[in-house]
């Protein structure tokens, strides 16, 4: 039952966003710099604002009331820069503090120059409203500052929480019809006393203790991937024999490129099902992997009957994209498209981010 929103009275003497973020939070969602937009829109505004104050007073004092509203300028731009970096309600109350406190010195200090009572009234309200407008600036500027940092926040959550998802899918997603199959057979040969069901029994043992810590990281490097696909690999030549030919051809250094997990174990997964099995003399797959200026390309191939007109993504595919999209958004793709001299040709391009060695 959603609740009903209530007064918080403390806002009138102590305004603010209650909730001070941490460095870490700063970090991921506080760290730009105000826009230059911004920073010329509120100028523009403050200079409007000086222009029509300056028009409530004796013009004998214009130059005096035009240092002083530049001096609160000034200040302002310093407050404001300062609370970029701490949009919370103590730094806000202390530049509040500060700004009122200049106000009256300066309306003393001119006070004393000032015989004419009307001159010094005058003085007094253009120095009191140029206060007021900053006092209430900073004050939007705190609580709009921090709504943008919850906003980010909540969307890195969201952000987090569906790769998770995603992870977790693509887990379930690639270990049951494998297991089950590679687990039938073994079955049958065991049963049949055939000499094959221990190789293939130790290399779907190999598989599973590549595969098992995959899916507990967001990124992975390559080469913690490259293993895994390689295990698969073993268990299913075990399994199709001389049907199945495959081979890895990795740049150096790119087994250090992050990727979502098990995302090239799908794409071998798909060329074994869709380009090698369905063919009585079988094929071969190849994983290849290049560097391309700034971008890391993973190209699986194989050389069956090629994608068809009305090609779309499977659940695999689909979930593949999904997490690639989550992890590097725009900056990566996946396609796929016929191979040259037949087959299908699966390929992702990605930032290059690698581990540290």
């Amino acid at each position: 039952m959603p609740t009903t929103p209530r007064i918080d009275w403390s806002q009138l003497w102590y305004p603010g966003p209650k909730r001070a973020y941490t460095a870490d939070e700063m970090a991921r969602a506080g760290s730009d710099a105000p826009s230059p937009t911004l920073v010329v829109a509120a100028g523009v505004n403050f200079a409007t604002v000086a222009l029509v104050a300056l028009q409530l007073a004796p013009a004998a004092h214009t130059a005096r009331l035009t240092a002083a509203l530049a001096a609160l300028a000034v200040m302002g731009s310093v407050a404001a820069r300062w609370l970029w970096w701490r949009p919370w309600r103590r730094p806000l109350l202390q530049a509040q503090l500060m700004v009122a406190a200049a106000m009256l010195l300066m309306t003393f200090g001119m006070r004393w120059r000032l015989p004419e009572r009307a001159d010094r009234e005058s003085v007094a309200l253009v120095l009191v409203i140029g206060s007021a407008l900053l006092v209430a600036a900073l004050w939007f500027l705190v609580v709009w500052r921090a709504q943008q940092i919850d906003a980010r926040l909540r969307e890195q959550a969201e952000r987090e929480k569906a790769i998770e998802m995603a992870r977790r899918l693509a887990a379930a997603q690639i270990e049951p019809h494998f297991l089950f199959n590679t687990l039938a057979s073994v079955q049958h040969w065991v049963q049949s006393k055939d000499d094959r069901a221990a190789p293939l029994l130790a290399a779907l043992t190999g598989y599973l203790r590549a595969t098992l810590p995959l899916f507990d990281r967001a990124l992975l490097p390559a080469g913690d991937e490259l293993v895994a696909v390689q295990r698969y690999l073993e268990v299913m030549q075990a399994r199709m024999g001389e049907r199945l030919a495959w081979r890895l051809d990795i740049e150096p250094g790119l087994e250090r490129t992050l990727l979502p997990p098990g995302l090239l174990l799908t794409l071998v997964e798909n060329a074994v099902a869709h380009g090698v099995e369905p063919q009585l003399a079988g094929g071969e797959i190849v994983l290849t992997a290049r560097r391309d200026g700034a971008a890391a390309c993973f190209e699986v191939r194989d050389t069956g009957p090629g994608p068809s007109a009305d090609l779309h993504d499977g659940v695999g595919l689909a979930n593949a994209r999904q997490r690639l999209a989550l992890a590097c958004g725009d900056a990566a793709s996946l396609r796929l498209e016929p191979a040259p001299g037949g087959g299908c040709s699966a390929r992702i391009q990605l930032p290059l981010h690698t581990q540290a060695p």
